[in-house]
């Protein structure tokens, strides 16, 4: 039975490693590099030994010119041929061919007739210049010159170069030369292995320190001064990945402790309230009180987790926002009637001072509100004042809420938006906070693109700004899933 591979699962390939790849580039440079040297000396060597030659030629065609001008006649010329031979002894390359006028030879250095054949007629016309020519083994370079005895005798003398020694020596040059390009190219390569080995030896140990970081050891980081200056951004990049997986991650498990802690306690006050209550008979109203005390419970279950719920959907962008035109006015007045009762429960007074509008979700905006003024009451001592206030800041709407109190220390300050955070080290769960509402307020101006933010020292007043943009882009608006929780209500 023929398997077929689903489209679009492809072979899993590995692509090859920095020291392959740089190796093989080494190795190209060096090859192109160790080319274009040889091919450059071979081609320097080549001119020069050509133009040697070619003035040697012309030298012999000089010569030979003038003993022929030193003859009597053609005849005595002949006569006298060792004479003429003696100047190309030596050269066995050189051949020399001295025809008269008619084209009949007088002298020439050769026996093979096919050593150098007549010649076409724009190379065998005197000119004195030097010509290439193929002949059937060959090329040849010729030159061609006209000199008279001193009989007044015409002689075309025609020397002729087939081949030299020098350029036997150029052939077997090339042959070094790639040879030595050849061996060139090998050490550099294996040359270039080891020192691409040496120079990604930081990556080596970079890797080796990722290796040993995990998730009891987060805290580590990389070693920025073994890194080379290439790889510093890349080292703080990493590091920097390192710092918010750190956070989170101490955020997750501080989040995981602080959601058991706040749910034991309800826990356990529903469990021993109901064994106690189990452990003898009891008259109807004592079952109804239990019952009343564990709805108490029951609800503020409910309300932790309807918090939870709303900061895991805020946090993905599935709140639909419904932005609206607001008066600051009336918002703030709402917000101060609702918690009226409360705060003189308390024994405190609610100031509102703004005008103007702000664009905002409404249920989203209450929501938050009510959560600042609710803590704010839970720590403003009595006979203190809480002020609601609004103004205008550059491009933006700021609401604060401001209470006298024993202010938040600075260290403090910056975690008291995190979930189940309380700046009380006990953890006490008094008054039914627990421990969501800041980090509602701060998913709340999240969602709006605003921000939230606290002002605060020890024993002076604590003030909470919500900036609301004029041109809200909203987080989620428009994105399906839960609308806008709550009213203006602030327990959680």
């Amino acid at each position: 039975m023929k398997l077929h591979r689903p489209q679009g699962l492809q072979p899993s390939r590995h692509p090859p490693s920095m020291t392959l790849r740089l190796v093989s580039l080494f190795a190209l440079v060096a090859i192109v590099t160790f080319a274009g040297v040889g091919s450059y000396l071979y081609h320097s060597l080549h001119v020069q030994l050509e133009r040697r030659d070619d003035d040697e030629l012309a030298g012999k065609s000089s010569s030979i010119g003038h003993l022929v001008q030193e003859a009597d006649s053609l005849a005595a010329l002949r006569e006298n041929t060792h004479a003429l031979l003696d100047t190309i002894s030596g050269h066995d390359r050189l051949l020399i061919r001295i025809t008269d006028a008619t084209g009949a030879t007088i002298i020439k250095s050769y026996d093979d007739p096919d050593s150098l054949p007549g010649l076409p007629a724009d190379a065998a016309r005197p000119s004195g210049a030097l010509r290439t020519v193929d002949l059937p083994d060959g090329r040849a370079r010729v030159i061609v010159s006209r000199a008279s005895a001193r009989s007044g005798e015409q002689a075309t003398v025609m020397v002729a170069r087939t081949a030299s020694d020098r350029m036997q020596l150029l052939a077997d040059y090339h042959s070094q030369v790639w040879y030595a390009a050849s061996i060139g190219t090998l050490l550099a390569t294996l040359l270039s292995y080891f020192f691409v080995r040496g120079g990604l030896r930081p990556l080596r140990l970079m890797a080796a320190q990722t290796h040993a970081i995990s998730a009891n050891r987060l805290d580590t980081r990389i070693d920025i001064r073994s890194a080379p200056s290439e790889l510093h951004e890349i080292v703080e990049s990493f590091n920097a990945m390192l710092d918010r997986l750190h956070r989170s991650f101490e955020q997750l498990t501080q989040f995981s402790a602080d959601l058991a802690h706040d749910l034991r306690t309800p826990l356990n006050n529903l469990m021993v309230q109901t064994q106690v209550a189990l452990g003898k008979p009891r008259a109807l109203e004592e079952y109804q009180a239990l019952l009343s005390s564990n709805i108490e419970e029951y609800e503020r279950l409910s309300r932790m987790m309807e918090s939870m719920l709303f900061l895991a959907r805020a946090e993905h962008a599935h709140v639909a926002l419904q932005i609206r035109r607001l008066s600051v006015e009336e918002e703030l007045g709402r917000i101060a009637d609702y918690f009226e009762g409360i705060a003189e429960d308390a024994g405190v007074r609610i100031a509102v001072c703004g005008a103007g509008e702000i664009s905002a979700d409404m249920m989203l905006l209450r929501r938050a509100l009510g959560n600042l003024v609710a803590n704010a009451i839970r720590y403003t001592p009595a006979q203190g004042v809480i002020r609601i206030e609004a103004a205008r800041t550059g491009a933006a709407t700021v609401i604060s809420v401001a209470n006298p109190g024993e202010g938040i220390r600075p260290e403090l300050a910056e975690r008291i938006f995190d979930r189940f955070y309380r700046a009380d080290p006990s953890r006490s769960s008094a008054g039914g906070s627990s421990g969501l509402g800041l980090a509602i307020v701060r998913s709340v101006m999240t969602l709006h693109g605003g921000t939230a933010s606290v002002s605060s020292a020890p024993g002076g007043p604590t003030v909470f700004s919500l900036a609301f943009p004029d041109q809200a882009t909203p987080a989620a608006q428009g994105r399906p899933g839960a609308g806008g929780a709550g009213g203006a209500g602030g327990t959680n």
